[in-house]
């Protein structure tokens, strides 16, 4: 918690809540880890329509998604980004690994695993690290652990919540901490912070050029500028 914070945490999230409306994301495992891999450096608006066109003409099931044709999935492909092939051996290996190791039904078996072992499944999955493992757990309802995206992490740091430095993995810890003895310990709340914080980090509190005056926390704010974030 940095020197000199101000603002109390709930408040904040509350007040940025009522300022950004942040657009929702899925709340299955197996739907928020196709989340994460269905485009290449792409908007949310993009992301979502890719999302929606993938569920239509897929499916968010691990064996339709293995059984697909080749060019059905190659051309939701091609809408995503660059590396259209790679996404679509990354979507096969997902529905791989909820095949084999998820037994079909990636939610029923997190939930029936120790924590640890939630999250070492969930980790091999592209593109999920230990923040994305904590997403996941804690949109789709099985644990209600504390998580950020990079933008909510800016946001918090700017805000003095936490003296970031050092490391990313550093910064992050720091960030978790500050939601865990701060925030609100439920699931609803927690994904509230997710949501607005990532929103703030995207459309105010950005890395090169912040727009502080649009902000209604400007006041109260000490900007920290943290490099790196």
């Amino acid at each position: 918690m940095g020197e000199g914070r101000s603002l109390d945490l709930v408040e904040t999230v509350a007040t940025l809540g009522r300022l950004h409306a942040a657009p929702a994301q899925p709340a299955d495992p197996l739907q928020l880890i196709l989340w994460e891999n269905i485009g290449y450096l792409i908007d949310d608006e993009k992301r979502r329509a890719l999302f929606d066109a993938f569920g239509e003409g897929i499916g968010f099931d691990a064996a339709r998604i293995a059984a697909a044709d080749d060019a059905a999935l190659m051309l939701l492909a091609a809408a995503g980004g660059m590396r259209p092939e790679q996404r679509v051996e990354r979507w096969r290996y997902i529905a791989a690994i909820v095949l084999e190791e998820g037994h079909g039904d990636l939610d029923r078996t997190l939930r029936a695993l120790p924590l640890s072992k939630a999250r070492a499944l969930l980790k091999r999955f592209p593109g999920i690290g230990d923040p994305g493992a904590d997403k996941v757990l804690l949109f789709a309802g099985i644990a209600a652990r504390p998580c950020l995206e990079s933008n909510g992490l800016r946001a918090l740091a700017r805000l003095g919540f936490f003296d970031a430095g050092g490391s990313y993995t550093a910064s992050y810890r720091a960030a978790i901490e500050v939601l865990r003895l701060w925030g609100r310990n439920d699931r609803d709340w927690l994904v509230d912070a997710w949501l607005v914080l990532r929103e703030h980090g995207k459309a105010l509190c950005k890395r090169a050029e912040p727009i502080c005056w649009a902000c209604p926390l400007d006041e109260a704010c000490p900007h920290v500028m943290v490099p790196g974030l």
